[in-house]
């Protein structure tokens, strides 16, 4: 899991223009969470693993710049289909949710 705590930070840097503690508040907003540095920090060097809703929105970050690192070029219309296919959203107390399949 640290290969994708790194990649998602990496991902939020260079793809979103987020820094990393943009990048906490928006996990934060995201999803209802107090997700400090210093977790962040903790998940990097294998102290705990972060939870799988975390992996989730990780990877949801991840995916779009993981595979223009690939070379592989996908437009907004193919990020949805890839997020319609890999996550369930859905609303809940008036907030929305995206969680893996």
């Amino acid at each position: 899991m640290r290969r994708l705590v790194e990649s998602w930070i990496e991902a939020e840097q260079d793809f979103h223009g987020n820094t990393l503690a943009a990048a906490i508040k928006r996990m934060n907003e995201a999803r209802d969470m107090r997700l400090t540095h210093s977790r962040v920090s903790e998940w990097r060097r294998g102290v705990y693993v972060p939870s799988p809703v975390v992996l989730s929105q990780m990877l949801l970050r991840t995916l779009p710049w993981a595979l223009g690192k690939a070379g592989i070029q996908v437009s907004a219309e193919q990020r949805d289909t890839l997020k319609s296919l890999l996550w369930k959203t859905y609303d809940e107390d008036g907030q929305q949710y995206i969680e893996l399949l």
